[in-house]
């Protein structure tokens, strides 16, 4: 028997009935040459799909970057426009500390270096061939140094109103009140001839001529820490206000407040007399700070309509 397969085609309309002999060999070379087209198809229509699905990735990642670094160009104009208002704020910021009496805060200071290397980001480490075509490193480096001056500028903001309460609510114990609306000065703060000792001293105070029972006001807020008998001074009344200030007022006819008494600026705390050592009504005002006595024409406002409307409120 010869080494041959055969090959019969039947039509359904029961015409010739076809026969074809074909050798085994030639039978497995034709199978294997079209499993062998097939496979390469199949492969360059895998290839195809792969390339086709590679570029769209790449298109769509470069679609994705162009919009990335646009959005990064754009925060890095931000972020030159916080620092820009930063550095405002910090301009500000040493204005108010003249104005308070505050120390400025040093160049070195608002440099808020940290310590250690100094840092540089490397994305190569992340990325192979990284392009830092947009100063990414540099835009990272830059919100972290905004983001200490923030801080500091908080923190100095914290420091300026924490100043700024003190001074306001020191404004209200600030003996700036003339003590009396009616009346002149008679005698001036230093060395004069005491009135009534006939020898030259040092006059702790001013002296206001007034009639008897002018009223006596509180010059600022505080608390009364003496009302009474003072020798010399006769009726006196004396008063704490804080801060290192303390006003006397003395040769009263009478006081109407009592030691520990908290008063306010513009309050009726006596009337003008002439007890103790006295020649004639008058009242003897002195402002003493951290123990000493100063000068009371360097605090009070000698304006007779402002003093009313502080003591009419």
């Amino acid at each position: 028997m010869k080494d041959e397969s055969r090959l019969i085609f039947v039509p359904r309309n029961n015409s010739e009935v076809k026969e074809f002999k074909i050798s085994r060999l030639k039978l497995f070379t034709f199978s294997f040459i079209i499993l062998i087209s097939f496979t390469l198809l199949a492969k360059i229509s895998l290839d195809l799909l792969v390339d086709f699905s590679y570029d769209s990735k790449i298109k769509t990642l470069e679609r994705t970057n162009a919009v990335l670094e646009d959005r990064l160009m754009q925060a890095k104009t931000k972020i030159d426009s916080i620092n820009f208002k930063i550095n405002l704020i910090a301009q500000r910021d040493d204005e108010l500390r003249k104005v308070l009496g505050l120390n400025e805060l040093s160049t070195d200071v608002r440099e808020v270096g940290i310590g250690g290397s100094e840092f540089n980001y490397n994305f190569e480490d992340e990325v192979l061939g990284f392009e830092d075509n947009i100063g990414l490193g540099e835009q990272l480096n830059n919100l972290s140094k905004l983001e200490r001056e923030v801080k500091l500028e908080l923190d100095s903001y914290t420091e300026l109103m924490s100043t700024f309460q003190k001074k306001q609510d020191s404004l209200k114990y600030l003996p700036s009140l003339k003590p009396v609306l009616e009346g002149y000065i008679s005698s001036s703060f230093g060395l004069r001839m005491h009135p009534i000792h006939r020898v030259k001293k040092h006059h702790e105070g001013l002296d206001f001529s007034a009639a008897r029972g002018t009223p006596v006001y509180a010059s600022a807020d505080g608390i009364v820490n003496f009302s009474g008998n003072a020798g010399g001074y006769g009726k006196m009344v004396r008063i704490d206000h804080q801060y290192g200030y303390e006003t006397h007022y003395g040769h009263l006819n009478k006081f109407v407040v009592r030691k520990g008494q908290k008063v306010t600026r513009g309050q009726k705390i006596g009337e003008v007399g002439s007890s103790g050592l006295s020649t004639a009504p008058h009242l003897h005002y002195e402002v003493h700070y951290k123990g000493k006595p100063v000068n009371p024409n360097s605090y009070y406002f000698d304006d007779k309509i402002l003093n009313t409307m502080v003591i009419q409120k």
